[in-house]
Order: structure tokens, then sequence, then C-alpha cells
């Protein structure tokens, strides 16, 4: 099998037309890298073809439609790491020969070894070797993702503390249900090099498969509201809110929740939570290891639970998990007690302070913003030169949806059963019966690829509502008449507030201990205000935002564990593909080496030494307990 980095594909396709088996993320990625060298005919996707699908405005099309446009032998490039293995099979199944009509875009070395991997490989194994231990029947997982990251320093540290711990061997799953036959080899043998056995292949025999026929027929017979959904149970454990953010954080849903897509969606959810069920119920396993914790892991976390196991998150936090997991948000409604903690000095400077770095943040000041938010900081923009709503005396409304490629449940629970899309189909109807407002759908500036797709086709839907230009300023939509922003539970709750427009929430938010947004809690109470905002008296209470600012962003420390810091000394190692971006890099083979740079006996014998109290860190984290950051206060 050939594998092939840009370099290659442009010194052997230059001028050719060239079709991509991808048409995900790795996909795009290689058309941005090939596009001014080689020409893309089209996407191939097993899935997700047909009329008006596009990708980086070229169509998707399937294997039978390339098979009909190929005129002359032209090759395909397999751009899919998380799927590699199944379409290459099928290409050769279907009678394509590799290395002849088709090649592996590996560009991250992902299927095959570089130096780098090679080199941390042997490290690894030198590292770990005294820890290795014999066959156990007690399990210990950990999430395994065919891509080059730091996660396996985490992941090595922390499994091989548990595996002592419990006298337990280490094996991996595959995240997001991927199939074991389809794992790089390469990162498995980084995994191995760290003590891990094997990996866990949930692909369900035949007796499994049967019983989850069953589950999904029932459970699929009542699926026909997103209330439904919230509230889907098998096994007595409810799932609901976990299948709805498993759905949003890589799908593109649309408006027939018995479309085929949601059938096919639902019925896989259900082969995983019988394979997971029925893998934990019949296994010794002592502890879990998981990345982030939510969407689809949260089929794992609330199996695992429920039956009384250990559940961590370990990937870009350190926290112990819990059913229906969503980080520490919930200390946001512990803020006012906080505050009360705090002397009276420590207040008077938090006030001051946050006065003045909300005025610098909604003035555009750069330096208010992290730096992978610099690019789409959106109070830094320029004014558009020409009026963008509506110039009359209607009220104004400006809808501020999510980023569906984030977590959907981040804050808890929601009025529209825990569903974005509810959400905004719910305003869309509301839309309908408000001729005397105007409505505008306010993009995200961080939105990506998908977010266009679901808003596009949302606006076409609801014609009453119209969509802004991506880049606007929340100054100049104040400026031109903005009264009300509508959002679930987004930061637009602290910042439009401070420019004068009102906030309307759907659902527990960073703002629900404060009274300087709006709260409601049920469908009705939100439609009696959205029906009502010509008799709404505005809120104005600028000293509550300005306590929230004070704790959320001065006081309250957020990184309770600070594992960036604790595992890694160059900045760049623990950083994700979004912060590397902006300094002008990409994950890849060079993070081995620059890991290997700063390793030494000493810290690693201080690091594996502070696993115990880590742990018991995170057991001991308390949601009401203030976790104050050390902080100079100046007169």
């Amino acid at each position: 099998m050939k594998f092939l980095n840009c370099e290659d594909c442009k010194k052997l396709f230059k001028n050719e037309e060239l079709f991509v088996f991808g048409a995900g993320v790795d996909g795009e990625k290689l058309y941005s890298k090939l596009a001014d060298t080689v020409c893309i005919g089209a996407f191939i996707d097993n899935k997700r073809f047909g009329e008006n699908n596009f990708l980086c405005g070229k169509e998707i099309i399937s294997l039978e439609q390339f098979r009909q446009r190929r005129t002359h032998n032209q090759p395909i490039i397999v751009a899919s790491y998380r799927f590699m293995a199944d379409i290459c099979n099928q290409l050769e199944e279907e009678g394509f020969q590799a290395d002849q009509d088709f090649f592996i875009w590996d560009d991250m070395c992902i299927h095959h070894r570089d130096e780098a991997t090679n080199k941390y490989i042997t490290f690894m194994s030198n590292i770990w070797k005294d820890k290795k231990r014999p066959l156990s029947d007690r399990v210990i997982l950990v999430p395994f993702d065919s891509r080059h990251d730091q996660n396996s320093v985490q992941y090595a540290y922390c499994s091989n503390y548990l595996a002592e711990k419990y006298d337990a061997s280490i094996y991996g799953y595959c995240r997001y249900g991927a199939s074991v036959k389809n794992a790089s080899k390469v990162v498995f043998d980084i995994y191995k090099a760290f003590n891990v056995a094997g990996l866990v292949d949930s692909a369900l025999n035949e007796v499994l498969q049967k019983e989850s026929d069953a589950v999904f027929e029932k459970i699929w017979s009542g699926l026909y509201t997103w209330e439904d959904w919230k509230n889907i149970t098998v096994y007595g454990i409810c799932f609901g809110t976990t299948v709805i953010r498993d759905f949003f954080r890589q799908n593109v849903p649309n408006y027939d929740l018995r479309s085929r897509r949601m059938y096919v969606f639902i019925k896989q959810t259900i082969d995983t939570i019988v394979f997971w069920y029925h893998y934990i119920n019949e296994h010794d396993v002592r502890t879990i290891l998981l990345a982030d914790a939510v969407c689809w892991e949260g089929y794992i976390r609330d199996i695992a639970i429920t039956k009384g196991i250990p559940v961590y998150a370990a990937e870009c936090t350190m926290q112990k998990a819990y059913l229906d997991f969503h980080g520490r948000s919930d200390a946001y409604l512990h803020y006012k007690d906080m505050w009360e903690q705090l002397s009276e000095k420590e207040q008077q400077f938090g006030l001051k302070w946050a006065k003045d770095h909300v005025e610098q943040h909604i003035n555009g000041n750069l330096e208010e913003v992290d730096a992978s938010g610099v690019k789409t900081f959106s109070f830094a923009e320029k004014s558009q030169g020409k009026r963008v709503l509506d110039n009359d005396d209607k009220i104004k409304i400006l809808i501020c949806p999510h980023i569906f490629e984030e977590d959907s449940y981040w804050c808890g629970e929601q009025i529209f059963d825990n569903s974005y899309m509810e959400w905004l189909y719910h305003l869309g109807e509301l839309s309908e019966k408000t001729p005397n407002y105007h409505w505008y759908v306010k993009m995200h500036p961080c939105a990506r690829r998908r977010d266009w797709m679901i808003l596009e086709n949302y606006v076409k839907r609801y014609p009453n509502i119209k969509m802004l230009p991506l880049h606007i300023s929340p100054l100049q939509l104040k400026k031109e008449g903005a009264a009300y922003a509508l959002t679930v539970c987004g930061t637009i709750g602290h910042e439009y507030p401070a420019i004068g427009i009102q906030v309307i929430n759907a659902g527990i938010n960073p703002h629900s201990a404060y009274d300087f947004t709006w709260n409601p809690k049920t469908k009705k109470e939100y439609d009696d205000l959205i029906m009502n905002l010509d008799k709404l008296i505005p809120k104005d209470n600028m000293e509550e935002l300005y306590q929230f600012y004070s704790m959320h962003y001065l006081f309250y420390d957020h990184e309770y564990i600070p594992y960036r810091k604790l595992f890694f000394e160059n900045q760049f190692l623990p950083m994700f593909k979004e912060e590397l971006e902006v300094y002008g890099k990409e994950l890849g083979t060079w993070k081995y080496e620059e890991y290997m740079k700063e390793w030494t006996t000493q810290k690693h014998e201080q690091l594996y030494g502070s696993m115990e109290r880590l742990f018991q860190k995170m057991d001991d984290w308390k949601e009401h307990i203030f976790y104050k950051r050390q902080i100079c206060i100046k007169n």
C-alpha cells in the first residue's frame, strides 16, 4: 500500500484530475493543500452524497457515481484516517487496485512510521517497561484515537498508576465507535509501549446483535419528538441527553425525526449501548479513563457510573465524571455565594478590575481574548460601512446559535429538551407569529462548515429570519437598533448586556445566579417573554455583571488540576488542533521530539509519585467549594 504526503501528491498528480474518498475534515484539509496544484473532481462518500451536497465547492458523490464519471483512469486518494482500512478494503473488493487506482494520503504519518515515531516508541517502551504486568482479568480502559497527539503522556501515567493500584491490565477502546480494524497500527505501537495490552473490539456477535435489534425496534417505535429523544432509556439508564449530544457533535440535523438518517444513527447508537453494557457487566472493569467524557463517550460513562465504576476525563481536563457529565460548569450557580467569601478589599478590587476589562473587551482590545480567538473576536470587527438591520422602529431580535461541533450540553439542563435544534425550530415558529418583529441569525464567529450547512437550511425553512454577515460587530448591531439577543447558554450573556442588548437564555447558563439576563424556567415562560418584548422593562444591573465577570475571569480557579503544566513544559505540547493553527502549527510527530527533549528521570519519578494525590484531588472536587485563584490585590 502506497502512502503519500502532500508533496508526493503534487508531484504525481500535477495538472491531473483526482477524486478524494473522504468528505470529512481530512478530505477538506487535503483539498486546502492541493487545490492550487491538483484538480479535485469531487469527493466520494458512502453515506453523504446527493443533490446540493458539497464540500469546498465540489460535489460529494457515491462510489458508483465515480465509476460513471471516470473517463481516463483518474486516481482516488483515500483521505480518512479513521476509516482508512474500511475504505481500502471496499475499493479492493470492487476491483480497484492499490497503488494504481487508489493511494492513501498519510501526511500525518498515521499509518506508516517516520523517524520521530520510531524514536518515541522506543523512548516510551524504555520508560514504562518496569511497570509492565502479567495479564489480569481486571481491566483499566483508556481512550484510543488514530492520531498523533500528546494525550498518550497523560494516559500512560494515569493508566499505569491505576493498573499498579488494582493489579489490572490496560486496554484501549476506539473512540466514536470506530472499528478496531481501522485502528492505526502505528499509534497502537505507542500504546503498547506504555503497556496497553490490546484494543476492545466493539463489534456485536450474533446474540448481541439480535438483542440490539429488539431494543432498537422498541425504542424507534416511540421516537417522534426531541422530548422522546431526551427520554431514551435502555437497561434502566436514561441516555437521552447523551444521544442528543452525540448526534449534534457529528451530524447535520434535518427536520424529520423519522428520516432514514435518524433511523441509522439511533440504530448505531443502540448497538453501542448494548455492546458496552454487556462488556462492562461481564468484565472486571476497575476504572475508566475517557478523553472528554461527553457525547459518544457518555454511553460508556453512564453505564460504568451506574455500576459503581469510577470514571475520569483525562484529555482536555482532569476531572471525575458523573451522570450526564458537563464539566465544572455547576460551579457557576454558586458564584454569588463565593463572592461573599471575598474580603471587602477583594470585592472592591474585583469590581474595578471587571469594569476596566469589560470596557476593554467591548471596545475590541485583543488582549481580552486568548490567542485562539483573536481572528474571530467580534468586538474587534470594523463597521461594515453599510446598514445590515432593517431601518425602521420594529423590535429587532438576534438569534445567536452555538457551534454544533462543540458539546451542546456544557452548562446543563435546557428548556427545549436539551436540543439546540428544538430551540431553533421553536424560534422559527415564533418568527411566523410575530410580524411586528424583525428576526436575524447572527452566526457564531467561530462557525465551521457544518454550522453553515445547518443555518443556511434553517433560514430557507423560516424566511422571516434573515442571516447576518459573519464578520459583524455587536456594536454596529446595537447602533442599528438590535434590542434583544437569544442564546441557550452563550457568553453573549455577559457581553451583550454591557452594550445595552438584553439577553434571553434558554437553559442553565454561566449567568444563572445573577439578574442581568433573562432566565425563563419553562417553555411557557420563554414564550411569554418573547411575545411581550414591547412590555419588558430592560435589566440594567451592571454591578452584578461586574461581579460575575470578576468571579469568572479573575477569582475562580477553573484549572483545579493544571494538567498542561503538570505534564508538560513546552506550551505547544498539550495544545489542540485549533490552538496550534493560531501559531502556524499542526498536530504531528514533531511533538514527540519536543517531549523527549524535556523529559528527565527526576521529573518522571516526581510525576508518577503524584498520581495518588491527583486522583484523590479529582475525587474531592465539589461544585459549591470556592477554589480561589491566587492573585495580587493592588491598591
